[in-house]
């Protein structure tokens, strides 16, 4: 496959679809007499004015919130590399800016925060560097092994993993129990759970169907499903796969069933649902712990629990959210933008602060923050006063290691929509869309010059 080519198409398909915490204190002023006794040399330094012909500017993309406060911790610290911070939009609106600023070859940020599922976009491009080269894999063992495999290819480390959504299942125990209905550990007793729950009451349900590609895709890892498998220019194909197809079986017949609540998800009504107990459980990233702002009154009356298994001795879960922290390769200071990137997701300090869920939120994937008790200890009161980073934590670990993103996600999930709603109107089987994700995302690897088997 010949790289131009790659290079212009996956930008274009990109266009497309483009449809936290530590401030430093103050310090006080003393006399400049006794400021010059107690100051060390360090302290000096920091306060000396770099000269502006040594000063390195580093621009940085990213849509964490708060993650300004980071930025400021780091220039207080490091003066001879000062960070420039934008937001350019979250998802979708910053990756069209990022595409955009590529296909010009100007203006082009030095450090960028990209979604796991959006990355291979832009390792086959080449437009990404190869963080093994400096040193990268020194790192390694300080992640959880299933996102350092998210952000490596080959011999190449291509991003820094920053958070990550392993996927858990928030519950309104009061609902349930009212009902006599246990909390499902596998999806047999989910769907008997249904069942039971709706019969009980046909104005309550367990759950709904979340039409968002990346909870599909989310559940379709839990699964084991492999949909694609990469191999530099080479690419696996799968979506029939008996792990795949258990999974559209199973939720083709939920939705047939009308165990399910019509409702879609992150809608206003879905909001409603959850605020009065129409609506049961989720099954979601971890970052789903918002809900609770939609149903207050159920405070102390929610737990958080693993995922359903599709036998009752697996422990296999799956991912859905987080982004990685990659450096382009057009960067003019490759090694300050790395050194900022490594601080921004390894430094124990700055790790813990980005857990704040009155500011960044984000779930760790370090495994020192992860066992951190000022993180994964604390119980809140909404939750029942459960632990729940320690269920979160169990669930991260769960995480099969063994799936990869296509360099076209952008298709796969537009895709992936048409099909969903041929299923919705009755017009397909879900195995059929399967089917016909297979043949579509086989026509169009081949068409941009990928190499494309299938089982």
């Amino acid at each position: 496959m010949k790289k131009t080519i790659t290079f212009f198409v996956v930008i274009s398909i990109l266009l497309l679809v483009a449809c936290t915490s530590t401030t430093t204190p103050t310090a006080t002023e003393a006399p400049a007499e006794e400021m010059a006794e107690e100051e060390t040399p360090a302290e000096e330094m920091a306060e000396e004015e770099v000269p502006v012909e040594t000063m390195v500017e580093i621009n940085f993309w990213s849509w964490v919130p708060s993650i300004e406060e980071q930025v400021e911790v780091w220039n207080e610290t490091h003066p001879d590399i000062q960070i420039i911070h934008r937001n350019a939009g979250a998802g979708n609106a910053e990756y069209t800016a990022l595409n955009t600023a590529i296909q010009a070859n100007t203006d082009i940020p030095d450090i960028v925060q990209i979604e796991y599922q959006h990355l291979p976009a832009y390792i086959v491009q080449d437009v990404l560097l190869d963080l093994a080269q400096y040193g990268a894999n020194d790192v390694k063992d300080q992640f959880v092994p299933w996102t350092w495999a998210q952000v490596s290819q080959g011999g190449g480390v291509y991003a820094y993993p920053q958070d990550a959504g392993p996927m858990v299942m928030f519950c309104n125990d009061a609902v349930l129990e009212e009902y006599g209905v246990s909390v499902p550990t596998t999806w047999d007793e989910f769907a008997q759970a249904a069942a039971d729950l709706h019969q009980a009451n046909p104005d309550v349900y367990l759950s709904n169907f979340t039409a968002d590609q990346g909870w599909f895709f989310g559940i379709l890892w839990q699964s084991g499903a492999q949909p694609f498998v990469m191999d530099g220019t080479n690419i696996t194909i799968d979506f029939t796969s008996p792990e795949v197809m258990r999974v559209a079986k199973f939720w083709g017949e939920m939705m047939d069933s009308g165990n399910l609540s019509p409702i879609d998800t992150y809608t206003s009504d879905w909001n409603t649902a959850l605020g009065n107990g129409s609506i049961a459980c989720w099954p979601s990233g971890s970052w789903g712990t918002y809900i609770s702002g939609n149903a207050p009154d159920y405070e102390g009356k929610m737990k958080i629990y693993l995922m359903p298994q599709w036998s009752a001795d697996s422990k296999v879960n799956g991912n859905y959210g987080g982004s990685t922290i990659a450096v382009m390769k057009a960067t003019e200071h490759p090694k300050e933008a790395v050194e900022f990137a490594l601080w921004l997701n390894t430094d124990s300090q700055v790790t813990l602060d980005l857990t704040n869920p009155d500011k960044a939120g984000l779930f760790p994937v370090t495994l020192a923050t992860l066992s951190n008790s000022e993180w994964l200890d604390i119980s809140y009161d909404y939750w029942s006063g459960q632990a729940i980073h320690q269920v979160m934590a169990e669930a991260a670990q769960q995480v099969d290691p063994d799936f990869d993103w296509s360099p076209f996600t952008s298709f796969v999930y537009s895709t992936y929509a048409d099909n969903l709603t041929e299923v919705q109107a009755g017009s397909m089987t879900f195995e059929e869309a399967m089917q016909d994700m297979q043949d579509k995302c086989v026509a169009f690897a081949e068409d941009q010059g990928f190499t494309v088997s299938t089982p």
